[in-house]
């Protein structure tokens, strides 16, 4: 699906890189007392009321049920139909930021080593011409023209929590499919929409796919050639929202029964689309473990939103995801660097960062070609860390892409200042809150409301250390090498140690260092734990508002990054992994079948190394996620009967990786098999 250049992808694919912290013995009051609990606003200016969160009602009020707003017929290569659907349920509001927004074929990024425009942008815009057919703009643009104007907060690019497209096959809008069978619906991950479904590769209109893909048609093709009614879902933010996605999905499922006639659907959800599926089929409505923290009844509000499962699922295929959680982020510092270092539409560093701040000493350039001005661009020095730690006298400025420094006794952000303005008092100009809120938890913004960009994957962050702790490098035996794979040690923690000691001062000796363990682990560690962990550094230059401590005539002491930890955010997220985890799938549905990868990947593509022993161990997961998380049978049957458990489930793994599990042949196979297999 794709190639080793896109490495940051498995954040993408996974979208899974959260967690959640127990809250054992701890009940919620009834949900119907919260809404109006919370009315007013905290001194920190934190908009507490739990209505302000959610979007208005339409008309009829909150109801379960979905209206058809319209549909678009794309071009004759692509999707044969794709409407749009809008939920009358109660959806939490999505935040979006620039990397999370709805591509349009002009946003679309496009160079000679990433030429994604030539291959996606002709898809991205039918997803964002679906989006619109609500809201009628002149914004949403049109392929081959970079003409249209932004669009507003509000739109087709971002779109409002209410909104799903769902997809046809080209021969199931065409009625060319068997309405006998049971019809399959496929969701797609982290940034991700149905389009995976269906060109893996992509397509430049011609068949064409991208540079170093060979698949050229998807899993949606597949289906309908064994003449399988074929949709899939396109979500308004592929980092969105976990309840609201489950709430989509048992809309999806209503609107694909009205068309076939049948009253059960297949369903196969990859990756983090695996927990909009396992909420919905868990009736989380009816928990009542939820903890006392403002979070955590704020997930109860949203739990009770989700309609009842209603027996409708044939075949559940959970495939790879993070049924157990994700803390991909946490243990490598590369990928939130990567995060800020990358342009907002280019193909790399679209997830969440893991660190409210980092010293601008980390960005990838010595000050030149950090802009898409330049004559010669650097797309590894844009964003947030353009004109940022390009000499000396910028290094220890600090990067904001988060206000919040922690939580009250109570649960609620405790946060001083906008993040515009901690970025303006650390010299960064041009700062616009949407650029900037980057971190997983997101940032209280000018009116006092928390939005993130990246509500799911909050919601999916769990610690797993307990099953995979962070290995120590420097224990293994000589004949170990890491360089080539582990990302950290090449692309992270070698760039950093070389540019603190950078002296043109003195070239006969070191301007500074890095304060680390011989494990080489303090820093991995310091996104899970701020205070235990932090990761600092010892420079002899002086920056006097970021410095924590200085000797004269010696170094200068500095944090590299900071954050609020990880069980903060699994707190921010409603700790919504461990609720997942006390609550098994409901009995009633037909068949689930748990298939993951056991694979790193494809060469060179292995990325969540950090649960291996040696460079050539078996990596512990599909290359992203753990196996604890992917290979989650027992979890999902809690509550089943041993008969049950044994009639009704399986579980198998594939030698692919969490990037490939989709879209191969081999594993469409496997399941087309499955769905054969139920009388």
């Amino acid at each position: 699906m794709l190639d080793r250049r896109t490495l940051a992808r498995p954040l993408a694919t996974l979208a899974t890189l959260v967690a959640a912290l127990s809250a054992a013995g701890c009940v919620v009051e009834p949900v119907d007392d919260l809404a109006g609990e919370e009315t007013g606003s905290r001194e920190d200016g934190f908009v507490s009321d739990y209505n302000a969160y959610f979007d208005a009602a339409l008309a009829s009020g909150y109801v379960d049920g979905y209206n058809v707003v319209g549909s678009i017929t794309p071009p004759s290569w692509s999707w044969g139909k794709i409407e749009l659907l809008e939920g009358k349920q109660k959806f939490r509001t999505e935040g979006y930021n620039l990397r999370t927004a709805k591509g349009r074929w002009q946003d679309t990024f496009e160079d000679s080593t990433y030429p994604l425009r030539t291959y996606y942008g002709a898809l991205n815009q039918q997803l964002v011409d679906g989006f619109n057919i609500f809201y009628k703009s002149t914004c949403a643009g049109t392929v081959g023209s970079s003409a249209a104007a932004a669009c507003a907060a509000k739109g087709p690019t971002r779109p409002e929590a209410r909104f799903v497209l769902l997809h046809q096959g080209p021969k199931t809008a065409a009625a060319q499919c068997d309405k006998t069978k049971t019809p399959v619906l496929l969701v797609h991950g982290a940034m991700q929409n149905a389009n995976v479904w269906l060109y893996p590769g992509g397509n430049n209109g011609s068949g064409g796919t991208y540079p170093g893909t060979t698949q050229a048609t998807g899993f949606v093709q597949a289906l309908e050639a064994e003449n399988f009614c074929t949709y899939a879902v396109t979500f308004g933010n592929f980092h969105g929202d976990n309840f609201n996605q489950a709430t989509h999905l048992a809309n999806a499922i209503g609107r694909i029964k009205a068309l076939t006639g049948k009253t059960k659907v297949n369903v196969v959800a990859w990756s983090k689309g695996v927990v909009a599926a396992d909420l919905y089929m868990s009736n989380p409505a009816t928990w009542a473990d939820w903890g006392p923290k403002y979070f955590e009844q704020l997930a109860a509000l949203q739990a009770k939103a989700v309609p009842a499962f209603k027996k409708d699922i044939r075949t559940y295929v959970a495939l790879s995801g993070p049924h157990l959680g994700i803390d991909l982020n946490f243990r490598h510092p590369f990928n939130p660097l990567l995060i800020y270092s990358t342009a907002e539409n280019a193909p790399l560093g679209q997830g969440p960062v893991t660190w409210s701040w980092m010293s601008a000493v980390q960005c990838v350039t010595w000050g030149y070609a950090d802009s898409p001005n330049d004559i010669f661009p650097n797309p590894n020095a844009y964003s947030v860390c353009e004109n940022r730690g390009g000499m000396w006298p910028d290094f220890w400025t600090r990067i904001y892409t988060s206000n919040i420094t922690g939580l009250d006794s109570t649960g609620k952000p405790i946060s001083t200042k906008t993040l515009s303005a901690l970025n303006t008092e650390q010299g960064a100009s041009n700062v616009s809150f949407d650029k900037y809120n980057l971190a997983m938890w997101g940032s209280v913004d000018d009116s006092g409301k928390l939005v993130s960009a990246y509500l799911g994957q909050m919601q999916v962050t769990y610690d797993l250390r307990p099953y995979y702790p962070i290995p120590n490098r420097q224990d293994d035996p000589y004949s170990y090498d890491w360089s080539t794979l582990d990302t950290d040690e090449y692309k992270w923690r070698d760039w950093i140690v070389l540019k603190i000691n950078y002296n043109p001062w003195n070239v006969f000796g070191g301007a500074g260092y890095m304060l680390d363990d011989t494990a080489h682990a303090t820093c991995r560690a310091t996104a899970y734990d701020p205070v235990g962990f932090p990761c600092r550094a010892k420079h002899s230059y002086y920056q006097a508002s970021t410095a924590e401590s200085y000797t004269l005539g010696g170094y200068s002491q500095y944090k590299l990054m900071d954050g609020i930890g990880i069980k903060a955010v699994m707190e921010m997220g409603g700790n919504l992994i461990s609720r997942l985890k006390s609550h098994g799938l409901s009995t009633d549905l037909d068949y689930l079948y748990v298939l993951h990868g056991t694979s790193g990947g494809a060469s060179g593509q292995v990325f969540e190394i950090d649960g291996m022993d040696c460079p050539t161990c078996d990596p512990k997961g599909d290359g992203v996620l753990f196996n604890v998380s992917i290979a989650a049978r027992d979890q999902l049957t809690q509550g089943w009967t041993s008969t049950n458990k044994t009639a009704k489930s399986k579980q198998e793994g594939v030698p692919y990786g969490h990037l490939e599990v989709g879209a191969t042949p081999a594993v469409w196979t496997k399941m087309i098999t499955q769905f054969k297999a139920l009388p």
